[in-house]
């Protein structure tokens, strides 16, 4: 039996070449899913709402009826962060409150705040609504936030919130508060708050809370 070596050394560079490519997808399909592997996402509805009172257009919502939201994929697809959010912000000093941890420290992480609003085009800035991280507030610029004219047509935006924030390493806290304000008509008015995105070279964890939803069922 003759072989064709051409033929041979031909079908051999093919098979490195799809084992490279296939290789080369592998990695770029790893870690986040936004394809930026060093973004950590915290889903607003994930936090611990013991003791919360949110305020609506006209009524108050306890705890995770804050949540709005099924998570189907359908709202995924309008661009819910995990097709839920949290609503019923405009009350002040309502606080909501993350809780996460880092393996080591970082002095350059970026943080962003995923928005919505539903109560007009608001602009939220740190003497209305106050984001603390370890008990220091950020001082950022003005965030301009476009209406949604209900909560099932709610977009939302990301909002950089600093380039340059520093995170221990250990334990950590990153609350977003609602002041007192007169951004509705007189009366005061939160931002719809869908998930905070944390960009940094540390490797970050947290404990989501993700039966939070379905506690909506037994209010």
């Amino acid at each position: 039996m003759k072989f064709n070596v051409k033929k041979i050394a031909s079908f051999a560079l093919a098979a490195v070449a799809v084992s490279s490519f296939a290789s080369c997808d592998l990695l770029l399909g790893s870690g986040d899913p936004s394809g930026n592997p060093n973004e950590f996402v915290m889903e607003a509805e994930y936090v611990d709402f013991t003791g919360l009172v949110g305020g609506g257009h006209s009524n108050e919502q306890y705890e995770e009826m804050m949540i709005y939201g099924n998570g189907s994929q359908a709202e995924k697809d309008k661009g819910w962060s995990n097709g839920y959010f949290v609503s019923a912000t405009h009350q002040a000093d309502i606080c909501i409150t993350f809780n996460f941890t880092s393996d080591k420290e970082v002095t350059d992480a970026t943080l962003v705040l995923r928005l919505g609003s539903e109560m007009g085009n608001l602009t939220f800035a740190p003497d209305n609504f106050e984001v603390k991280l370890n008990g220091e507030a950020i001082d950022y610029n003005p965030m301009y936030l476009t209406n949604s004219p209900t909560l099932e047509e709610m977009k939302f935006v990301d909002k950089t919130v600093s380039n340059n924030v520093t995170i221990k390493a250990g334990a950590n806290t990153l609350t977003l508060k609602v002041l007192a304000n007169t951004l509705s008509g007189g009366t005061t008015a939160g931002p719809i708050i869908d998930c905070v995105k944390i960009t940094s070279s540390a490797n970050l964890t947290w404990n989501p809370l993700k039966d939070n939803p379905a506690k909506r069922e037994e209010v």
